[in-house]
Formats: C-alpha cells, sequence, structure tokens
C-alpha cells in the first residue's frame, strides 16, 4: 500500500507542473501533507530513522495550515528533487519491510 500511495503523491507533485485550477494546488496541499504525515508514521512503526527524517521534513515543508516563505523558483527546485526522491524510493525499495519486525507469541 505504501507503494501506491508514493506513487500517487509522485503523480499529484508531477500534475503540480500543469497549469491547474487553484483548488487543485490546495486539495494537493493537503493530500500531500496526509500522504507524507502517514508515511512518517508508517516509517515509524518500521523503526526505520532515515525515512523518518526525511518524510517529517516533507510533512513541514508540505505543511497547508502554515505555509512556509519559499519563493516559486526553489519551490520548483524542491519539488523537482522529491520527484526523483520518491521514484527511486519506489524502484529501490524492499518488498516487506515488515518481515524482521514481527515478533512470534512463543518468542517472548
Amino acid at each position: 500500500m505504501n507503494q501506491l500511495l508514493k506513487l500517487i503523491l509522485t503523480g499529484t507533485l508531477i500534475l503540480c507542473f500543469l497549469k491547474m485550477p487553484y483548488i487543485f494546488y490546495r486539495i494537493s496541499g493537503f493530500a500531500l501533507f496526509a500522504g507524507f504525515g502517514w508515511l512518517t508514521y508508517d516509517a515509524f512503526q518500521r523503526r526505520d530513522s532515515l525515512d523518518v527524517k526525511i518524510f517529517v521534513i516533507l510533512t513541514i515543508l508540505y505543511n497547508p495550515f502554515i505555509g512556509l516563505p519559499i519563493p516559486n523558483i526553489i519551490q520548483i527546485i524542491i519539488n523537482i528533487i522529491v520527484i526523483i526522491g520518491m521514484v527511486l524510493n519506489i524502484l529501490f525499495a524492499q518488498e516487506n519491510p515488515y518481515e524482521d519486525y514481527n515478533i512470534k507469541k512463543d518468542d517472548r
């Protein structure tokens, strides 16, 4: 499911480069905030500290409630970097990252 969410978030970021109505950008801001928040929670559950740090930064960056005063050209560069990073994350992700954290009842 996380791979699908990452793909949807990447597609949303790519669509933001097209000329869309203003409401699309507002809704995409909330979707990106919620999606990266979910990925942060999931990385925390997997105990992957690097992913937690990355997704927390992205959650803060795409926060629709408190906008950061970032110039438009820098925001475009950040979006391109995030798109490339998400595509690489999708391509090189583990199949099932939860295998190592399953605790059997006999192991307690």
